[in-house]
């Protein structure tokens, strides 16, 4: 799935990755993130994000389910309703039926968090330590020592646990546990829920 860095499946800063988007790598989902402030990367769906929004007034719904309503109106006339030139005036549906029938349904066990987990690892957070000592990722805040305020750090995820790696430069600072990435939080989507600070 290509993506912006919009919420819910981006984070606008790129400095973390967001809970829906750990979710579906979880469902083996590949997600692709755009570079910032590129959306010709990912035009055509933007250009029919400006259309949805055009044909079905977003701003004139009177709530969220009479919006829900309306792009899901806008989005059947534009499936199977309209003819496309490049397709022979076929609908989208006629050229292509499996998008009605070819769709793998979802199912709460085939959640996977190592594909989470072998995400993780391969990606590294940079944050600046607070003048108490503190860091935060994922809506959690950590203590990495006073004796490292004002410094910039490096994240990962240690490979061998569930746990972040925090370095100075080449050397490791501290091992946290990350327990806001047990499979329960990681699929109830609570990864960045009720911040607390971990002291190690």
């Amino acid at each position: 799935m290509r993506v912006d860095n919009g919420l819910p499946l981006g984070t606008p800063k790129k400095e973390t990755t967001s809970p829906l988007a750990l979710w579906l790598i979880g469902h083996d989902v590949d997600m692709i993130f755009n570079k910032p402030y590129c959306p010709q990367a990912n035009a055509k769906v933007e250009r029919m994000q400006d259309v949805s929004r055009r044909w079905a007034e977003a701003g004139s719904a009177r709530h969220l389910a009479h919006l829900q309503g309306r792009l899901d109106q806008e989005a059947l006339v534009q499936r199977a309703w309209l003819g496309v030139s490049r397709m022979g005036y076929l609908t989208r549906l006629e050229s292509f039926p499996q998008l009605e029938t070819g769709r793998r349904p979802w199912r709460p066990q085939d959640f996977e968090p190592t594909r989470v987990y072998g995400f993780l690892a391969r990606k590294v957070y940079v944050r600046l330590v607070s003048k108490v000592g503190q860091i935060v990722l994922f809506g959690q805040r950590f203590s990495v020592g006073q004796r490292h305020r004002g410094k910039w750090v490096h994240i990962n995820r240690d490979v061998g646990q569930i746990a972040w790696r925090v370095f100075d430069g080449q050397d490791l600072v501290r091992a946290i546990p990350a327990d806001h990435l047990a499979t329960d939080r990681l699929m109830n989507l609570t990864v960045n829920v009720n911040e607390r600070t971990y002291e190690t």
